[in-house]
């Protein structure tokens, strides 16, 4: 197959590298993969640029390519394009949108451009323009989600037809257990993945910590992602994007990872890396946790928006150190099944099935 992936723009975000993983494999198994991104983000209402924004992203987009040529291998055809503009995208068997944007434009393509699908990650009204997303959904799109959670939100909200699901996978060859040291076993570590949007529950991480840090003291939290904020604690240690070497460094050196996302959230890879890395997670119930963990034996699982919760199973794994090791063991086995080459042959077989019954038509 010929297939073209339309990204919204290339950044560091688990979008991108979600669709250059599936791609790699894809493109290794003898598809003609493209992934095309605009130098500058047009929005469907916008009908000018000026040239100044252009070149500032121009700029911008190479020092993210060397970034995520850092964080990923790259094995498919990244092609950068002035606009969205239908001259600039490649014929192909198929075309996907990878955002809410990008399906205005898909939409409005010819056949020429390829059978059309729309690979939803994520409700992404917390950006607002609700009512310009919903209307996304009446298109005639064939749509793929990445968890079981989209599937009946759009199933149950619009009427929607899945036509099936592609769970976000681990890349095992980046991902995996080091030696642990011994060096510091008196502060036990607790790892967060830092992000400013109110959905990923920031507030809810830090009231867990600290209520947590009145019980037991010897605890450090540890985040990393994007720049600092004003509400990161003093004596949290804090790391911005690290390259892979250094952020699989950084799960392993963790005795617990710590997910407080709100219903927003769509998937969450962070939380499969540090299972493969051998680290005990305490998460909410939210995006693709349901699919990738059994409550309990690979992961502890709670409400979103209840930091009491939280709380209560950080102590759980802090006061047990058995209990803490039987968790992670466990979802490190577990979390085996969850490679990008199973989701990627997920995705083709989707793709070759849909293809073949648009020819049939």
């Amino acid at each position: 197959m010929k297939i073209t992936f339309v990204l919204p723009k290339l950044d560091m975000s688990g979008g991108v590298i979600s669709t250059i993983e599936l791609s790699n494999i894809l493109s290794l198994r003898g598809h003609d993969v493209n992934i095309v991104y605009p130098s500058f983000s047009l929005g469907p209402r916008l009908k000018w640029y000026n040239i100044r924004s252009i070149w500032e992203n121009l700029k911008k987009s190479k020092k993210i390519k060397y970034k995520l040529f850092n964080r990923v291998p790259i094995k498919c055809n990244l092609v950068h394009v002035p606009t969205l503009n239908k001259r600039y995208i490649p014929n192909a068997n198929v075309i996907i949108a990878t955002w809410w944007e990008t399906a205005y434009y898909i939409n409005s393509y010819s056949i020429t451009k390829g059978v059309k699908f729309y690979f939803v990650r994520g409700y992404e009204i917390w950006y607002g323009n609700k009512a310009m997303i919903d209307k996304t959904y009446s298109f005639p799109l064939h749509i793929i989600t990445t968890s079981n959670y989209l599937k009946k939100l759009l199933t149950d909200q619009f009427g929607i037809s899945v036509v099936g699901i592609v769970p976000n996978g681990v890349n095992f060859n980046l991902f995996y257990k080091n030696e642990r040291s011994s060096k510091n076993q008196k502060f036990k570590r607790i790892g967060m993945v830092y992000r400013t949007q109110k959905w990923k529950g920031m507030r809810d991480g830090f009231e867990a910590f600290a209520f947590v840090k009145k019980k037991y003291p010897y605890i450090k939290l540890v985040l990393f992602g994007g720049p600092r904020g004003d509400d990161i604690p003093s004596d949290a240690e804090f790391h911005k994007y690290k390259q892979i070497d250094e952020l699989r460094e950084l799960y392993n050196s963790l005795d617990i990872f710590m997910l407080p996302s709100h219903e927003e959230e769509g998937f969450s890879n962070p939380p499969l890396e540090a299972m493969a890395c051998g680290v005990a997670c305490v998460l909410t119930n939210v995006g693709g946790v349901p699919d990738y963990t059994i409550p309990g034996k690979t992961a502890l699982v709670s409400p979103p928006h209840d930091s009491k919760a939280l709380a209560d199973n950080l102590l759980c794994l802090l006061m047990d150190d058995e209990r803490r090791n039987n968790i992670a063991e466990a979802g490190y086995k577990y979390i085996r099944r969850f490679s990008w080459e199973k989701s990627a042959s997920q995705l083709e077989t989707i793709l070759e099935n849909n293809l073949h019954k648009s020819k049939k038509l």
